[in-house]
């Protein structure tokens, strides 16, 4: 539930970054392809590895937010085989960086 909830409000709270969005998106769409007929199964099995629901598998497919908090692109990342090294983070002061 947190996860829906961090997805909607998108604030710094202390000193953790946020993930960019188009970050994550692009590892999960090594995994889940629009159109292909396993595609809901993808995004089914993304979530259940990331301990969390389709909708939010989905809301961060769509885009809605610049950002996702530090923990939920971490368990998406992990969940696609991948690293949040693969992704740039947005720091409270508002800085964009690499992971590494």
């Amino acid at each position: 539930m947190s996860a829906v909830l961090d997805w909607i409000l998108e604030k710094h709270e202390g000193p953790e970054p946020r993930v960019v969005t188009a970050d994550v998106q692009a590892l999960l769409r090594n995994v889940i392809r629009p159109g292909d007929d396993e595609g809901g199964e993808s995004v089914a099995l993304i979530a259940e590895k990331a301990s969390i629901s389709t909708r939010t598998v989905y809301r961060v497919l769509q885009g809605s937010t610049k950002t996702i908090s530090l923990d939920l692109g971490d368990r998406l990342c992990i969940a696609a085989d991948s690293h949040l090294a693969a992704c740039r983070l947005v720091w409270p002061d508002g800085r964009v960086t690499p992971y590494l």
